[in-house]
């Protein structure tokens, strides 16, 4: 970033105090597309609004990863089935993405991560009125991060409802019941005769780390639950090479800096210390209503996982829904699933 934008975005943070933007950038209409960004301790993160902002509801997607970013969520099927009747806002978080600002090494952490989401709600109605209503959804690390965000004792009641979607809320409980159900589905393909070989050392690095998992030892359970996927479902498409394919050129992705903060988040700390990340025992603070989706065959992070926070939230309205046949990635790679859900849970609540 040259000289003149960081005396440009500073000089926006002088006159907005929390967030910086270009507020005159600003279009209601049932087809706007907005590129704006979030100044916030030490990152610029860019945020794309898309869709009808003259419904004054706003969905605001918390990406996977860490580290990846919103561009692959923002999918043709997503446009065509949420946009025409909502907004959607695809928010790069710090160090993902578009999003800029330098590595943020000590910023680099899950409760800065939170109050940048809390900016970003009130900069949306900075920017198209406080009288907007705001969901959020969450997928896969995402849903930690929403799951931190509901469960402070003050942020929940700044939106109108949460939505989870394969998502997590608890690292070890996650890593505990992804050996489970690769334990499990483990041993009933072998009965099956069905990948035998493959199973089979998925079955025996189970059993022989019951305990705790190391971080490395994390990163290679997670490799066996998206194996574990293919074995099942057949042999998905890599959804990176998906969403390059389909959107990368048309939709002019900054492919460079998408890689490198990916590349750096990865290899950060900020991986390792979410292990003991768990939001478990706050679920009974979330109050606002609250939907979960899950693939049937998601080995990483297991429907269990949804129905721990169905069970534990103390909301009056909230309903889990499990995909029959489908994985971890389906809302990216086929989500006619969580439009129809999602729309229907807008629309109610």
């Amino acid at each position: 970033m040259n000289t003149f934008k960081q005396l440009f975005y500073k000089a926006l943070l002088v006159m907005v105090t929390t967030v910086g933007c270009q507020k005159e950038d600003i279009t209601f209409s049932t087809h706007a597309s907005d590129t704006f960004y979030l100044d916030n301790e030490k990152a610029s993160m860019r945020i794309l609004v898309e869709g009808n902002t003259i419904s004054k509801t706003f969905l605001i997607i918390l990406h996977g990863g860490p580290g990846v970013s919103s561009y692959f969520y923002n999918t043709e099927t997503i446009s065509k089935k949420l946009e025409d009747k909502y907004a959607v806002v695809y928010w790069d978080q710090r160090n993902a993405g578009a999003s800029q600002g330098g590595c943020n090494r000590d910023k680099l952490k899950l409760s800065q991560m939170r109050e940048d989401l809390k900016k970003v709600i009130i900069l949306i109605r900075y920017r198209y009125g406080e009288d907007a209503n705001v969901f959020i959804a969450g997928h896969s690390f995402g849903g930690l991060l929403a799951s931190a965000f509901v469960t402070h004792d003050e942020y929940q009641q700044m939106i109108q409802g949460w939505i989870v979607v394969d998502g997590t809320q608890n690292y070890r409980l996650n890593d505990s019941l992804t050996k489970q159900m690769l334990l499990r589905e483990g041993e009933q393909q072998i009965a099956l005769n069905k990948h035998e070989e493959e199973w089979e050392e998925i079955v025996n690095y189970c059993t022989s780390h019951l305990n705790e998992l190391s971080y490395k030892e994390t990163v290679k359970l997670e490799k066996y639950a998206s194996d574990a996927e293919d074995y099942i479902l057949g042999k998905r498409e890599n959804l990176g090479t998906h969403s390059l394919e389909e959107y990368a050129i048309k939709d002019y992705y900054p492919v460079i800096a998408i890689a490198l903060n990916l590349y750096y988040t990865i290899h950060s700390d900020f991986n390792r210390d979410l292990i003991s990340a768990e939001y478990s025992s706050s679920l009974y603070k979330v109050t606002i209503p609250t939907l979960l989706i899950w693939g049937e065959y998601d080995f990483i992070t297991p429907k269990e996982l949804g129905e721990e926070i169905y069970e534990k939230v103390s909301s009056a309205e909230k309903e889990m829904y499990v995909a029959p046949l489908r994985g971890h990635n389906f809302m990216l790679l086929d989500g006619n699933i969580f439009c129809e859900r999602t729309d229907e849970f807008i629309q109610k609540y």
